[in-house]
């Protein structure tokens, strides 16, 4: 029998106990991913849409470099286009130099290892998975070779051990 512990009481102790959690995976970064527009699994993504991603803080200057859209799973080549970032550094919007393809699959890849515009790491555990995000594998990245592979050095590598995560969308 619990003795003076109300449910709100138990509650507590549950969320401390989930933010205390030894879990390196859990334990990454200041900065937090906040939205990706279209979300992972997504399905009729307009063509002529332009690919959000977000942080709750400001970004170091040069990831971009980090973020890339691919036709196809991440191992499929790279669409043409630029990554442009709000002024304040926390939205990066992807313009396809032309509009993608219809009824077809594109993945978003975000590299693990990007930095926040103090130098700290970039933490995707908290909302990357609700929206729909998976942690790029080394299986996932293929053989190594091509544009993958290009995409497994240090700033694509996470604390995990992962290649960041990947967010699969098809379009219309």
């Amino acid at each position: 029998m619990m003795r003076g512990v109300t449910a709100a009481g138990l509650a507590v102790l549950v969320l401390v106990g989930s933010a205390c959690s030894t879990d390196p995976a859990a334990l990454d970064g200041e900065t937090q991913l906040a939205l990706v527009v279209p979300a992972g699994g997504t399905v009729g993504v307009d063509p002529a849409g332009k690919v959000v991603v977000e942080f709750d803080g400001a970004m170091m200057a040069g990831m971009e470099q980090y973020m890339a859209l691919h036709e196809g799973d991440v191992t499929g080549p790279l669409v043409p286009g630029a990554w442009s970032w709000s002024g304040d550094r926390r939205s990066a919007t992807f313009s396809p130099a032309a509009p993608l393809k219809a009824k077809t699959l594109y993945t978003l890849h975000l590299g693990g290892g990007m930095m926040n515009g103090s130098g700290g790491s970039v933490g995707f555990n908290r909302h990357g998975s609700a929206m729909g995000g998976q942690w790029a594998t080394a299986g996932m990245m293929g053989n190594g070779m091509g544009t993958a592979g290009s995409m497994m050095g240090t700033g694509w590598r996470h604390n995990n051990g992962t290649y960041g995560m990947v967010f699969g969308f098809t379009t219309a």
